[in-house]
């Protein structure tokens, strides 16, 4: 066992050294760091700048009727050269002042939209300084497996960029009786005060997403990935809000208990509703979206989340073993 090490952080540390290249040749003065550590190095290196703290005041009235001033400090980063800051959801009613904070500067800010569902928003920085280092939005071909690397910058209370080591753990679109908007990535990183917001990285460099939701339990926490975030960036962006469909039909997945195949099954259907009025009925299994075959309740909403209002989305069901499509309108009423 190494001397300085437990045998689990050791292995971690020999993995990391297996799995990861030798940084550049800048790295090459770090000779007191292993090949995996010099990785991390630079990628603090190279995105430590573009994380920021995230500030807003919002008064509240206790139950003594006296008004209070409650202080949220959050994590974010900016997206692009003139000013653009991505967060965790804030008020954008009149009143609250934003302020983005780095390396003790403070600029006003203003929120250009937020969603309160994903736990997104975006902000503008009034006066952008010279020279703004962001982090791309774009997302990687694949999704980083379980079992990868997962690399945060986070901004915790007063402290400066911090980073964070952990591992993908998981996939979900729901936790408890929470059900998320689309599939949420779940990495063995806690997310601290003020640490939501935090861009979280791949070993490679490339973006993985932003945290949202924190697993104290576990030590865990969910980010929203990068092609989810950059769908809901875009629609702030353009919409001022993000759309989330209600199909007012409860859908479970279920496993034959034959052949442990999962399938998607119609477990009802509100009155009235637009599911209703097309014939969507109990016992419905839905086969596919779009011509796309599903069989998992994360894949059923992520194809709703990545829809847009107002719009037709085929659906293939089987009922009484014959298979049929409707059409199912979406709308967020």
């Amino acid at each position: 066992m190494h001397p300085r090490l437990g045998s689990f952080a050791w292995i971690a540390f020999s993995l990391l050294a297996a799995l990861v290249d030798a940084a550049p040749s800048e790295l090459e003065s770090d000779k007191s760091a292993i090949p995996g550590e010099r990785r991390l190095i630079e990628l603090y290196r190279d995105y430590h700048d573009c994380v920021v703290k995230v500030k807003f005041a919002v008064k509240t009235i206790d139950d003594a009727g006296k008004e209070q001033v409650a202080l949220t400090v959050q994590s974010g980063f900016y997206i692009d050269a003139e000013g653009t800051v991505l967060t965790n959801s804030v008020p954008t009613q009149k009143g609250p002042r934003l302020r983005i904070e780095k390396d003790g500067l403070q600029l006003l800010a203003v929120p250009i939209a937020s969603d309160s569902r994903t736990n997104i928003a975006i902000l503008q920085v009034a006066k952008p300084p010279p020279g703004i280092r962001f982090i791309n939005l774009t997302p990687s071909d694949d999704e980083p497996p379980i079992g990868s690397l997962a690399y945060a910058i986070t901004s915790p209370l007063d402290l400066s960029p911090t980073p964070k080591l952990g591992i993908v753990t998981g996939r979900e679109s729901s936790f408890s009786n929470i059900e998320f908007p689309c599939t949420y990535t779940r990495i063995g990183i806690s997310s601290g005060p003020a640490e939501g917001g935090a861009p979280v990285f791949a070993s490679d460099g490339t973006l993985m997403g932003v945290s949202v939701a924190s697993l104290p339990d576990v030590d865990s926490s969910y980010i929203v990935p990068t092609r989810s975030l950059q769908h809901i960036v875009t629609q702030l962006r353009e919409n001022k809000k993000v759309f989330h469909p209600r199909v007012n039909a409860e859908i479970q997945e279920r496993a034959n208990p034959n052949s442990q195949e999962r399938s998607l099954v119609v477990d009802s259907v509100g009155e009235n509703s637009t599911a209703s009025q097309i014939g969507l009925l109990p016992g419905d299994r839905i086969l596919g979206v779009e011509g796309n075959e599903i069989s998992g309740i994360n894949e059923w909403r992520d194809a709703l989340f990545f829809s847009e209002e107002d719009q037709f989305i085929r659906l293939t069901i089987q009922r009484a073993e014959k298979e049929r499509e409707i059409a199912l309108l979406l709308s967020s009423k």
